[in-house]
């Protein structure tokens, strides 16, 4: 991996593709939420362990979607922009160019997690679970950050706009979620278990319950921590695989 393509992507992931105005936007969402949550503590509406479990929610997906949409443009803008040749005759090869893209993106979504950490300190004060609040954030952010990434990169490899592009990542993203929300009888039959077995993000949500609510150790926990293991393995082969792909409009 070349250092100097990685501070080349994290530059233009920061100003052209209006990455600094992503993470202010996040910090406006997550602060909103902030008051929120002491608005709704006041009220007894929902417990604090409750609130921190939404937070975190709100933490990850904001994070993914920005990380996506950076991963998503990467390769397919520098075509649309006539800049991939310049780049493809470079004296690095072509994983190399991949993965500088790649951590571009990942960067930023440490950033957006760093940044969700005053929140996350604020909501869970005198809880007990700051700790184990932090940890998911961090755990279940940063695998979730390399499968998703991996995945969205690898589009921008294969398709030929941004738009295309973007909006396949998300609903890929928005797929995955959906298993998370399964309520009734669906979340209890043998489909909705096996979906939730191996679902990336419903892994992160039981993860998060059963350390926040039940206060289970990590250790005791690995049904949900393999599949996100797995997913993360998945995303990094994808995007190993379509690195492979990387080639201007049309050629062979």
């Amino acid at each position: 991996m070349n250092q100097s393509m990685v501070k080349k992507e994290l530059r233009e992931s920061l100003y052209e593709s209006k990455g600094l105005w992503m993470i202010a936007a996040v910090s406006v969402i997550l602060t909103a939420l902030c008051v929120l949550a002491t608005t709704i503590r006041e009220a007894s509406a929902f417990s604090q362990t409750d609130v921190l479990q939404y937070a975190i929610k709100a933490v990850l997906f904001l994070t993914l979607m920005v990380c996506m949409v950076l991963g998503a443009s990467s390769f397919v803008a520098e075509r649309e922009e006539n800049t991939l040749e310049s780049l493809l005759l470079t004296p690095i090869s072509k994983l190399q160019l991949t993965l500088s893209k790649y951590v571009g993106s990942l960067l930023i979504g440490f950033v957006l997690l760093l940044v969700s950490v005053p929140y996350i300190l604020a909501i869970s004060a005198g809880s007990g679970l700051t700790a184990s609040a932090l940890f998911i954030t961090f755990f279940c952010g940063l695998l979730t950050l390399l499968a998703f990434t991996g995945i969205a990169v690898m589009l921008s490899v294969l398709l030929e706009s941004t738009k295309a592009s973007i909006l396949t990542s998300v609903l890929i993203l928005l797929v995955l979620t959906f298993p998370a929300f399964l309520k009734g009888t669906l979340k209890l039959s043998a489909v909705g278990r096996f979906f939730l077995s191996i679902d990336p993000i419903a892994c992160c949500f039981n993860l998060m319950e059963k350390m926040l609510v039940d206060q289970v150790s990590v250790f005791s926990l690995m049904q949900y921590v393999l599949p996100l293991l797995v997913f993360a393995a998945i995303g990094i082969a994808l995007l190993v695989w379509g690195s492979g792909k990387v080639s201007l409009k049309g050629e062979k």
